[in-house]
């Protein structure tokens, strides 16, 4: 019984925390997956590019800013296998007040796109972190021109 007395006063104070005490994630970090099905035409050695931007979605003609951009070198696909890459981008940020946010995935051949990054939840613009939109996020690999 007294051992239970102090468990109790623990409780009443508030001494243990839960899930819900967790303090929100206010980073710019997203982490996702792309996959390549296996039917996408065999990529080899190009460079897989991954965009977080931020912008104002009360302007409309202002070009959105560059939170952070990671590239993956040397990329390869092999058709007829599917291919996973794990990513993370933004981790140094902070979200701010008022802006949103968007994340576009391409697969670059020197300076052409030869594949886009479609989000699971937003196959338009790719928006992230705000406005009820996830940090971590499922994107599918699409050759540009192929339908």
């Amino acid at each position: 019984m007294r051992h239970l007395l102090p468990l109790a006063a623990l409780l009443l104070a508030g001494g243990l925390a839960t899930a819900d005490d967790k303090k929100a994630d206010t980073s710019t970090k997203v982490t996702g997956t792309l996959t390549v099905p296996k039917d996408h035409p065999s990529m080899d050695k190009l460079a897989l590019e991954i965009r977080l931007y931020q912008y104002d979605p009360k302007i409309a003609d202002k070009a959105a800013d560059l939170v952070e951009k990671v590239e993956v070198k040397k990329f390869t696909h092999e058709k007829g296998k599917e291919t996973v890459e794990k990513f993370e981008v933004g981790a140094k940020g902070a979200i701010k007040d008022g802006m949103a946010y968007y994340l576009t995935v391409y697969v670059l051949d020197g300076d052409t796109r030869v594949s886009r990054g479609e989000l699971s939840h937003d196959a338009g613009l790719g928006k992230v972190l705000t406005g009820g939109h996830p940090r971590e996020v499922k994107v599918t690999a699409k050759a540009i021109g192929k339908k």
